[in-house]
């Protein structure tokens, strides 16, 4: 299914959009490879995970500026599963992980010692087990994407604040860093006898809808475009963060995460043009607030989810990551 809108100087904005449904799910193996620094971490007698944050990308949007008479955006938004279904998936992934390194026989710290530990470290927990962020307003120069999104935290280990990778710059080397940075504060209980050559790890699964890029005109002219198409799929910003504590010092940081995004080719929704509010208004027109600032005031297409079809992708989403974790584990010992 692709989505495409292109502006060309004061002309009007076209768009196009196909899509074909499948009569039902089918199961299908995501080729998920990790890469990281420090992936010696994972050497340990025995696992703890002390959170695995499942963010849904719910919302997108494109925008490129060729000049103030020159722009165009493209807004696509999520329709269809609930948060309740979201929080069912996310406790599924955590499940499916333990069950898959219990079956690698990967030693694991129980559910219960793990969960004391993280409250005697102090990290926060995320109020209510789940965010919800909208698409936010911004400056584009030159192009620009934005995503909106939902995180939630499994019942049994709820997401911790200081993990939580989708906010501000989104998925940068400072997040990263703060991540790691902030698994540090499990290393003193950690490094009680039972936790002895244990390492804690923390997956954050990121899942995606649609595959959007805005392009501005080059030097020699050209349209202000931005398009896509909507597919779903694991993004490389699923970063896994580890921590393996030692006898005395921060102890041993590190991390992996996908190579790339890797997406599916099963079709799982229809769009309907203009019909999502992004942030609210009519149009894709700017208004001006009372300091005469522009504000933007998007709709966009809602991608109208077969849930079914989109249920069995994220099962196969989790699975194969989950697959991809127990992969790199297993490649350290030894």
């Amino acid at each position: 299914m692709t989505l495409t809108r292109r502006h060309l100087g004061l002309g009007a904005i076209a768009l196009g959009a196909t899509a074909a449904l499948p009569p039902a799910a089918h199961a299908e193996a995501f080729a998920i490879r990790m890469m990281g620094q420090h992936r010696g971490v994972l050497r340990g007698a025995g696992f703890a995970i002390p959170t695995y944050h499942v963010n849904f990308v719910t919302s997108q949007q494109a925008t490129s500026v060729a000049s103030i008479s020159a722009r165009t955006r493209l807004a696509v938004v999520m329709v269809g599963p609930d948060q309740a279904l979201m929080r069912r998936l996310t406790n599924e992934a955590y499940a499916d992980l333990r069950s898959q390194m219990t079956a690698a026989n990967l030693a694991l710290v129980s559910i219960e010692e793990t969960r004391a530990m993280t409250r005697a470290s102090g990290m926060a927990e995320l109020p209510g087990n789940v965010e919800i962020a909208g698409i936010g307003p911004g400056i584009t120069i030159g192009s620009s994407l934005r995503k909106g999104w939902a995180t939630f935290g499994p019942d049994a280990a709820p997401a911790l604040t200081p993990l939580l990778n989708m906010r501000g710059a989104g998925q940068t080397g400072f997040a990263a860093m703060g991540a790691i940075a902030a698994m540090n504060a499990l290393g003193p209980v950690a490094r009680q006898p039972q936790m002895a050559d244990k390492v804690a790890f923390a997956p954050s699964l990121v899942l995606d809808f649609a595959r959007l890029e805005a392009r501005r005109p080059g030097l020699f002219g050209g349209a202000a475009s931005a398009g896509g198409n909507i597919a779903f799929g694991v993004l490389a910003a699923s970063k896994v963060t580890a921590h393996k504590p030692a006898p005395r010092g921060p102890g041993t940081p590190g991390g992996f995460a996908p190579r790339e995004d890797v997406f599916s080719p099963t079709p799982f929704a229809e769009v309907i043009e203009g019909g999502a509010a992004v942030r609210g208004g009519p149009s894709f027109s700017d208004t001006v607030d009372e300091n005469y600032q522009a504000v933007a005031r998007a709709r966009g297409d809602a991608v109208m989810i077969n849930v079914p079809v989109w249920e069995g992708l994220v099962r196969d989403a989790y699975r194969s990551y989950n697959s991809a974790i127990v992969e790199a584990i297993r490649s350290m010992q030894g």
